[in-house]
């Protein structure tokens, strides 16, 4: 064999070592980043645990700011998110780099581009790939699909035996994939319903949701964030079947929250609670109910605080009654 062909063989081994070498370390500093962040938050959580009023207070606010900067991630607000971390001290806990590149991909997405999808799957193949994700393969599907919108079929099949040639047997079951091969034969012009859906706006939707999904899988992301499951949560507890939109309610569910209560069920409360349509406050024994002649109910400390002269003026309505014409309910 010539030297120099050796030496090339060599030189090739050698930057390959080099690379190898480089993306070595890459993944090896992620690593060591991802261990120390997993202590710090472990050290955090330890915090919760102790008894001082104090320290289980702060921790107690610290959770709540925790929850709204990943609902403000969630939501794309990544500078507020960020002057609130930095508020907050909680730099150790902020995920916005995976919400900032997530939220990058969908944009690009809607936008009808591939480019960064592909460059995220690139960099997330393997874990896609523990998690026998197809999305890959969706995605590689779309850019064939381009092709042929483009009257490029040819172009489309040396695609197909590029991406496709050598997937597993369990990928062929992906329907769109057994479409597009009707694709390529049809046309852009097919006129069955199934080939329309293939090459409508509609899918580029679908794209979104399933990266959505695949993203979630791979960072262990519920579906929606502990703020919102927390405020949902609240709401429920509030929530009772009389409950209507009033804006001068003292309700939470009646008043500001009426519109996010909608669909949530209702709170399960075997006795009822009665309390102070002006002041909130219990009707008991302490704070015997009081019933106007127009129908409305208030508590005895509400009635002797607002009387005057003997009379008495109704918040909601501004009527005026004697404190004779009131009377005592009994609740059974």
């Amino acid at each position: 064999m010539p030297v120099s062909k050796v030496s090339d063989q060599i030189n090739t081994l050698v930057q390959r070592l080099n690379q190898f070498e480089e993306e070595f370390d890459k993944y090896t500093q992620e690593e060591i980043e991802c261990v120390k962040s997993l202590q710090e938050r472990t050290d955090y959580l330890k915090q919760g645990l102790n008894q001082q009023p104090n320290e289980v207070e702060f921790f107690r606010k610290q959770r709540l700011n925790r929850f709204v900067i990943d609902h403000l991630l969630r939501a794309g607000y990544f500078e507020t998110a960020q002057k609130l971390t930095e508020y907050s001290g909680l730099e150790a806990f902020n995920n916005a780099q995976v919400f900032h590149v997530a939220k990058q991909v969908e944009q690009s997405l809607s936008q009808g581009d591939l480019s960064i999808v592909l460059a995220w799957i690139t960099e997330n193949r393997s874990k896609l790939h523990r998690l026998d994700s197809d999305f890959e393969t969706e995605i590689r599907i779309q850019q064939c699909i381009e092709l042929i919108k483009n009257g490029r079929r040819m172009d489309a099949i040396a695609y197909m035996r590029k991406y496709f040639q050598n997937l597993p047997e369990n990928k062929w079951k992906n329907h769109s994939l057994m479409q597009l091969m009707g694709l390529i034969g049809f046309g852009i012009d097919a006129q069955f319903e199934v080939y329309k859906r293939l090459v409508s706006e509609e899918r580029w939707a679908y794209l979104v949701e399933r990266f959505r999904m695949e993203h979630a899988r791979i960072f262990q992301l519920s579906s929606q964030s502990a703020f919102s499951a927390c405020l949902q949560a609240g709401i429920t507890a509030h929530k009772t079947p009389n409950c209507k939109k009033d804006p001068d309610s003292k309700c939470i569910v009646c008043s500001e929250l009426f519109d996010l209560a909608e669909g949530l069920p209702y709170a399960h409360a075997s006795n009822s609670r009665l309390i102070c349509a002006y002041s909130g406050d219990p009707l008991n024994e302490q704070n015997q109910p009081l019933i106007l002649p127009n129908g409305r109910v208030y508590g005895e400390n509400t009635i002797k605080k607002l009387s005057k002269d003997g009379k008495f003026e109704c918040p909601r309505t501004n009527e005026v009654f004697s404190l004779k014409e009131i009377s005592r309910i009994f609740v059974l």
